[in-house]
């Protein structure tokens, strides 16, 4: 693929051009988990979006196979959380079988986060990644999406208003005008190379076989760890199907053998002894070596990058679809407000927010795979430990905070709006992610005086406002209260991702209503015409 630089106008020759020119908002290159997040986010906001995809068809491979607590978080909001729990498991138990015959059962090697009530989803969901995709592919087909499989960007040619696609499909060349390009196209990204974006990073030496195989012999219920002179081999069942995805290591270097069923075969019989497992058919296998790299700009013009095309991890602590699906619930409110009117600068905070999240990420991931391999050739002993620092809070998700930027009213570190349970009001029981939920800034005033509320009676469409106190959405056991560490009067701004923007006072509300006006341009002027809908206490 090429890119051009942006110029005020179109350079493109007519015996170059493919017959066909279609019109788009947001141009999505690439169906992973990450590039189908933010076309749901974008499409049920009201964008015109596309997404492309050069494979023929949905991919079989697992690939990642874990979502974290702040992940399911993002799906709950988009709707599909429900869906994508039925496809998942959770707290899967461990049996280890050493190759003296010796079973070791163990706790699962994911833990809940130390404190449960703070999310509504606590455990990490082991699940293939074509789990995930499948229902995001469903969600976005409800706002008249598909997905274009067979579809390949061969070059992007960017304009003072919009980016030029040469695409390749199965009817033929097609050019797709774009306001805006995304490329969550994975770690060999061809929008990252032709964008001319350095990577720098390191591959670790390790390698590893991946796959996903059918075989006879072990209870699907379980996973299993098998410590070898090398590290280990480790088979985990994908709950929807009858496959277990296959991850061994092997020796460091780049004479290891290809993989195949009969080469992972064999290291099952030297392990177990011939005919204790037997594998019938692999539908996907992989020789991987980690990549460590984060790319060292998120934006060139009108074209971003997103999830594996912007950064690289191990992955150790299930790191990498997690990253990429809260990249793009950064980026879709955003894109689609300066879709909407609002200045491109905001697109700037996209990557001042992530792309330090994801060199913090890099390194704990990195550290994590480091410790691992350090004693995983001690037998079962040092894997068992290399396999207890897998988990923890540090990689939920739950805890991380943006630094201060423009999206910061006070100029204090972004934080992920608490979650509390235990609100009732009129119409209404649930949590305060019930009130979040939806591509809306939320506004929570804590009062007891109703009005309090009406300070911010006005406000736009895309701004909803709930009062949480005595006659409106009751706090009988002061959850709420207590995660916000809330006093009476007090106001939290709460961007449509879910992170907290402001904690101020209601005399503060004037101030807020403009920082969200001069956030969202010309798309935070819309004005609600519902009467009197800052004390109500039902979600809108």
């Amino acid at each position: 693929m090429t890119v051009s630089d942006p110029t005020p106008t179109p350079t493109t020759s007519a015996s170059t051009t493919p017959a066909r020119t279609t019109p788009t908002d947001v141009l999505v290159i690439g169906a992973g988990p990450t590039g189908l997040t933010l076309a749901c986010d974008l499409a049920r906001r009201g964008v015109r979006v596309r997404v492309i995809e050069r494979f023929a068809a949905p991919s079989v491979a697992s690939r990642g196979k874990g979502l974290q607590p702040r992940s399911l978080e993002v799906l709950d909001d988009l709707g599909v959380a429900d869906t994508v729990l039925t496809r998942g498991a959770i707290r899967l138990p461990v049996r280890m079988i050493t190759d003296d015959g010796t079973v070791i059962d163990r706790e699962p090697i994911t833990v809940p986060v130390s404190d449960p009530t703070t999310t509504a989803y606590p455990e990490t969901l082991w699940i293939g990644e074509f789990d995930v995709e499948g229902p995001l592919r469903d969600r976005l087909a409800l706002d008249g999406v598909e997905v274009e499989f067979g579809t390949t960007a061969s070059a992007l040619e960017q304009h003072a208003d919009s980016v030029e696609a040469t695409v390749e499909t199965p009817q033929g060349p097609d050019t797709i005008r774009a306001r805006w390009v995304v490329g969550a196209d994975g770690g060999r990204s061809t929008v990252r190379h032709a964008l001319g974006v350095q990577f720098p990073g390191f591959t670790m030496r390790d390698r590893w076989y991946l796959g996903d195989v059918r075989l006879e012999g072990l209870d699907h219920g379980r996973q299993y760890i098998f410590p070898t002179d090398l590290g280990m081999i480790g088979l985990t069942p994908l709950p929807t199907t009858d496959l277990w995805q296959w991850q061994s290591t092997t020796e460091a270097g780049d004479d290891a053998a290809q993989p195949s069923l009969e080469l992972y075969q064999q290291m099952l019989d030297d392990h177990l002894g011939k005919d204790r497992v037997t594998l019938q058919e692999a539908t996907w296998l992989s020789l991987y070596r980690a990549n460590v790299r984060l790319a060292d700009r998120y934006r060139v013009g009108r074209v971003l990058l997103a999830g594996d095309a912007a950064h690289a991890h191990s992955p150790a602590g299930g790191q990498g679809m997690n990253t990429g699906i809260q990249d793009s619930w950064n980026l879709g409110w955003k894109l689609a407000a300066v879709v909407d009117g609002a200045d491109a600068a905001l697109l700037d905070t996209y990557e001042d927010e992530r792309r330090p999240i994801a060199a913090s990420v890099l390194e704990m991931s990195t550290e994590k795979m480091h410790r691992f391999r350090a004693g995983a050739t001690d037998g079962a002993e040092g894997v068992d430990r290399g396999l207890d620092g897998m988990g923890g809070d540090d990689t939920t998700g739950l805890s991380l905070r943006y630094l201060p930027n423009t999206l910061a009213f006070d100029r204090q570190p972004i934080a992920r709006a608490p979650y509390a349970t235990g609100l009732r009001g009129r119409g209404f029981a649930g949590s305060t992610f019930d009130l979040i939920r939806g591509p809306h800034w939320t506004v929570f005033v804590f009062s007891d005086d109703a009005s309090d509320a009406h300070a911010f009676d006005g406000t736009p469409e895309n701004v909803h406002v709930h009062r949480i106190g005595a006659g409106a959405i009751e706090d009988s056991q002061g959850h709420a209260v207590a995660r916000y560490a809330a006093q009476q009067g007090m106001v939290v701004l709460i961007r449509p991702d879910g992170y907290i923007a402001a904690r101020q006072t209601v005399s503060s509300a004037a101030d807020l209503l403009s920082f969200v006006r001069g956030v969202e341009g010309g798309g935070a002027h819309r004005q609600d015409d519902t009467a009197d809908r800052a004390d109500s206490s039902r979600p809108r």
